[in-house]
């Protein structure tokens, strides 16, 4: 089965390697891959958000299967191009795509199906603005999003007024380009943040969706939850106090009035959606849509999957997901990235990496392969993935490896799932303090 993967990270490692586990014989295609991703197949260089360019590959070599990693080629419109040659994608139409890449558009998408979220305001107006500032009903932080894609640093928490103006201003006088001249304002929301994945395929005629375990990201560089934010330094999955019932309150609430309004609205959805939820005093509220699989996420959940990732995703990608439970290990996953000296500001680039044998996965997101030795090539380098009976365990079996891979200004977190077990040994739940 030859398959293009989209993309050249660290997800798209975790997902190279899945698929590549299949029993089915895989011939992987990455685009525009990465040394790693070369390792386990071919690599074509390809402008990801040139529809027309990646169709024209697919329709000169013809892929049995496409899987987008990013966003971007999905706000594009690649998978529309694609599909349209009668090749399965698994990514979603530039229309439902619009959910990750417009936050006005996902607001009013919740408000209209009567998802829970922060109470929210859409300004392209910079007076109006101000003037929303400076009579500011919620207390602070305020929420500043930029309404399009902006690789991740579109949104700020403003702890000030001023801070406020001064982002606002930044934001319309095109921090981001167009993607910031349009700027959603929101309530802050206090509690517990979680990842949710669901596999959905709906169309008219056909609305099935499959939920994976929640997961919890951990943003900020440093331990404790302190430094700048980051594209996430660790993950792990499931959250060991989420109750079954909490879980189905998740489907209830959000999943299933999201899949619901899919179809309402006449959106066609091949792919996955990433939930980004806020669990409240007043239950889960929904900050954010994704349109792919989350990083570092998805490097817990092909640890987790415990069927075959190629067939489950052509499954979506031909229309014929039917919706049940997942067959999963009954396991904890963890990954812990290694980041490079400097990041986020930076990342200094070069480095050589040691990595000896261990136990664990290696999953490359920022590396190159020189004269047959591995350099830092990016901000966030490595994970270290694995899972085991519980979240203690995984932790102990991370802490393990972590000397065997090693170079000098590697920057990791020790701390990744350790809030979350102490409040499941407190025997707290979801809805306790945070």
């Amino acid at each position: 089965m030859k398959i293009l993967l989209l993309g050249s990270g660290g997800r798209e490692h975790a997902l190279a390697l899945k698929l590549k586990a299949s029993p089915m014989l895989v011939e992987l295609v990455s685009a525009p891959g990465s040394d790693a991703l070369e390792e386990l197949g071919t690599c074509v260089h390809l402008d990801l958000e040139d529809a027309r360019g990646v169709a024209a590959w697919c329709a000169a070599n013809r892929p049995d299967l496409v899987v987008a990693g990013p966003e971007l080629p999905l706000v594009a419109g690649v998978a529309d191009a694609v599909r349209a040659l009668g090749i399965p994608v698994f990514g979603h139409d530039a229309e439902t795509a619009r959910l990750e890449g417009s936050k006005a558009v996902a607001k009013a998408f919740m408000e209209r199906h009567g998802i829970p979220c922060a109470a929210s305001w859409t300004v392209t107006d910079q007076a109006e603005g101000e003037a929303l500032i400076h009579a500011w009903p919620h207390g602070y932080p305020i929420v500043l999003k930029a309404d399009g894609l902006a690789a991740g640093k579109g949104v700020v928490l403003a702890e000030t007024e001023r801070e406020a103006l001064a982002t606002f201003r930044a934001f319309m006088a095109g921090q981001f380009g167009e993607a910031s001249r349009t700027v959603v304002f929101e309530e802050p929301l206090v509690g517990m943040e979680l990842s949710l994945h669901v596999l959905v395929d709906v169309d008219a005629d056909h609305a099935a969706f499959a939920v994976l375990p929640a997961c919890q990201d951990h943003k900020r560089i440093f331990e404790g939850d302190r430094g700048p934010n980051t594209g996430g330094m660790g993950a792990f999955g499931p959250i060991p106090f989420l109750r079954a019932e909490d879980v189905q309150r998740l489907r209830t609430v959000l999943v299933e009035p999201t899949v619901k309004g899919l179809q309402r609205d006449g959106l066609k959805a091949r792919g996955v959606l990433f939930l980004g939820v806020m669990w409240t005093a007043a239950g889960p509220k929904l900050l954010e849509y994704n349109v792919r699989f989350g990083d570092p996420e998805t490097q817990v959940l092909m640890q987790l999957l415990d069927e075959d990732l190629t067939a489950l995703l052509l499954e979506v990608a031909e229309g014929r997901l039917v919706s049940r439970n997942l067959k999963l290990k009954p396991h904890t996953a963890i990954t812990v990235v290694l980041a490079a000296e400097d990041y986020p500001e930076g990342a200094k680039k070069g480095v050589p990496i040691s990595i000896a044998p261990t136990a664990v996965t290696v999953i490359h997101a920022g590396t190159r392969k020189q004269d047959g030795q591995w350099l830092t090539h990016g901000g966030r380098v490595l994970n270290l993935a694995t899972s085991a009976p519980d979240l203690a365990t995984a932790r102990a079996a991370i802490e393990t490896a972590l000397p065997q891979v090693q170079w000098p200004g590697m920057q990791v977190r020790h701390d990744i799932g350790l809030k979350a077990l102490k409040h499941a040994e407190a025997g707290k739940t979801v809805q306790d303090p945070w």
